[in-house]
């Protein structure tokens, strides 16, 4: 009994701990959702690191010393930061109906210094055909472990379409929706519908 008892202690005290963990990276990211003449085909990310972490990945990457990020050196930052977020589909969250959509690819990534500060421009490439009636899909940019804060403001998200696209978004928090159940409270969608 008593083995069980400390056994149950150690096990909340797990849980609480992973209930309330802290962020050790911190990410201001602007989204853009990207839009052909075929439908929905990216969400292009804009990240902007902490100093701390921006200085870590800087001293890794910067061979010659000079204090940016040269096209030689870009895919070393892109390894370390995106490779491992590779099974978590980049932390960009794609629903259309109750199906989350996998990533394809990374596309167009460039890595750049500025102030101190890391900055990754990448587009994370996704494929929903547009229809003659509207499709809805959700996006959702978050790290849903909370260990890299990602501060992504969906009121400050834009669009890129061509003008036979027919695309309306609005942001809103994504309270009810069960698919995002594990996402923090105050995190934003973005809601988007399209059609031909």
């Amino acid at each position: 009994m008593r083995r069980t008892l400390k056994s149950a202690m150690l096990l909340t005290a797990g849980l609480t701990a992973m209930a309330v963990a802290h962020p050790h990276v911190f990410v201001d990211a602007t989204i853009i959702a990207v839009f052909d003449q075929s439908g929905f085909t990216g969400l292009r990310n804009l990240w902007t690191f902490d100093e701390m972490y921006s200085a870590a990945m800087l001293a890794s990457a910067d061979a010659d010393g000079d204090g940016k990020i040269s096209e030689k050196e870009a895919p070393q930052i892109k390894d370390a930061v995106l490779g491992p977020l590779a099974t978590s589909n980049y932390y960009n969250y794609v629903v259309v109906g109750t199906e989350f959509l996998p990533a394809r690819e990374i596309r167009n990534f460039k890595a750049t210094m500025k102030n101190g500060k890391l900055t990754l421009d990448f587009t994370v490439a996704f494929s929903v055909p547009a229809k003659q009636d509207y499709t809805m899909i959700t996006l959702a940019v978050s790290d849903p472990t909370n260990y890299i804060q990602i501060t992504a403001d969906m009121e400050e998200a834009d669009v890129t379409a061509p003008d036979e696209l027919d695309v309306d978004f609005f942001a809103d928090n994504l309270k009810g929706l069960t698919l995002f159940r594990a996402f923090r409270s105050e995190i934003q969608g973005l809601y988007l519908r399209f059609k031909k």
